[in-house]
């Protein structure tokens, strides 16, 4: 490979929150954590290179999204994602769950309803509860390992007038699941037909596996005229500790709305390393990293499910069809969820994210970030496989 996936990024002293929150057992067995979605290596060389050079440059001045940003985020979208984005359709933000945020509050008024579907990414429901809006629970529906829209409950959840906004997961974070059209019209139709506005979160669509493709939600038939689609760096080139994102607004009404809402939220330049890491990620080089990035997840995923196919056969590994985080069902190994917490920290040094993070659809689940060095996994599932028949031998 011309890329290197196998040397463990250095996270300490840096002010790293993922080393910062990690359990204690886990730093002092010298083992690293699973939780949370960020890449245990280096982001790509091209980025690490213009940050130098920005760096070395010596201003870091007001930034703001001139032609060369913007057309760099039209190049990617059409060479990875087959789609001519229209320039005055971008608005840059701070961030996917700012995004969420201005949205919120540009869209909907205090006490109404903002439609998520658990288990699901738990900062949508912090952002909600924040502003001072009502969760409401469009539940994914869970059959031998696979999930599924509740398209009945969605339409029921929808056709309340005070629930406003759905907020889509696409692919889905915890359980990789990557909606296809089909899928995606149904909730556009019903969106349509109940003037729900959709906010589709779609910054893990670049990291799919097995032929699957993230269709842009902005392109399905009759969605165009009601969304908001946020992108972003972080997840695709590990720059989550960005504070960017850029949305696209196809719908001029919603995007100058949102843009004042946006403005009204004390927006004003980009940071001018976000301006160089868009600027050199979305690029031919960016996109052959991201392609070995994927080829070197294919080789994780495929090692851990082997793995639990032969050891653990009780834990159902939930296939992703994207996202590098890896969605676990535990509830067939006889723990409670406290027994099951302490055996992966205390027994087997393993640290996922627990799935009630997610809602209490999550209860017995883990999550596990597979973009970590071949070598540590390897280490850390041994680590499991032991400490699993020293229990079962006790």
């Amino acid at each position: 490979m011309k890329f290197d996936f196998d040397t463990l990024v250095n996270r300490e002293s840096i002010g790293n929150m993922k080393y910062i929150v990690s359990a204690d057992q886990i730093k002092d067995k010298g083992v690293i954590s699973y939780a949370g979605a960020e890449m245990d290596f280096k982001t790509a060389p091209v980025i690490i290179s213009t940050l130098k050079n920005r760096c070395e440059n010596g201003l870091f001045g007001f930034t703001l999204a001139d032609d060369k940003y913007i057309d760099s985020i039209i190049w990617w979208m059409k060479h990875m994602r087959q789609w001519s984005v229209k320039k005055d359709h971008i608005v840059p933000t701070y961030g996917t769950i700012h995004s969420v945020a201005t949205a919120i509050r540009g869209f909907t008024e205090a006490g109404q309803g903002v439609i998520v579907q658990p288990p699901v990414y738990g900062r949508y429901q912090q952002a909600v509860n924040r502003l001072n809006r009502s969760i409401v629970y469009n539940p994914l529906i869970y059959n031998e390992g696979r999930y599924i829209i509740d398209f009945e409950n969605l339409e029921e959840v929808m056709s309340r007038p005070e629930n406003k906004l759905l907020i889509l997961c696409n692919p889905h974070n915890p359980v990789g699941k990557v909606w296809n059209v089909r899928e995606l019209e149904k909730i556009a139709a019903l969106a349509k037909k109940y003037d729900v506005l959709v906010f589709a979160d779609e910054i893990f669509a670049e990291v799919v596996f097995n032929g699957h493709y993230t269709p842009p939600y902005c392109l399905i038939e009759g969605a165009e005229e009601n969304c908001i689609v946020a992108t972003a760096l972080g997840k695709t080139f590990n720059l989550t500790g960005f504070n960017n994102a850029n949305v696209m607004i196809p719908n001029s009404r919603i995007r100058d709305k949102f843009i004042q809402q946006r403005n009204a939220d004390h927006f004003g330049s980009i940071d001018p390393m976000v301006h160089a890491a868009i600027s050199s990620a979305y690029s031919q080089e960016g996109i052959n990293w991201v392609k070995e990035m994927l080829q070197y997840l294919q080789k994780n995923l495929e090692y851990i499910s082997n793995f639990f196919e032969q050891h653990l056969p009780k834990v159902k590994v939930i296939e992703p069809e994207g996202t590098f985080t890896l969605w676990m069902d535990w509830n067939d190994m006889g723990f409670t969820r406290k027994e099951l917490d302490e055996f992966l920290i205390n027994e087997a040094f393993l640290e996922l994210d627990a799935g009630e993070n997610y809602g209490l659809e999550g209860t017995g689940f883990t999550r596990m970030n597979i973009a970590s060095p071949f070598d540590e996994i390897v280490h850390s599932l041994e680590l499991l496989k032991n400490a699993h028949i020293k229990r079962m031998d006790s």
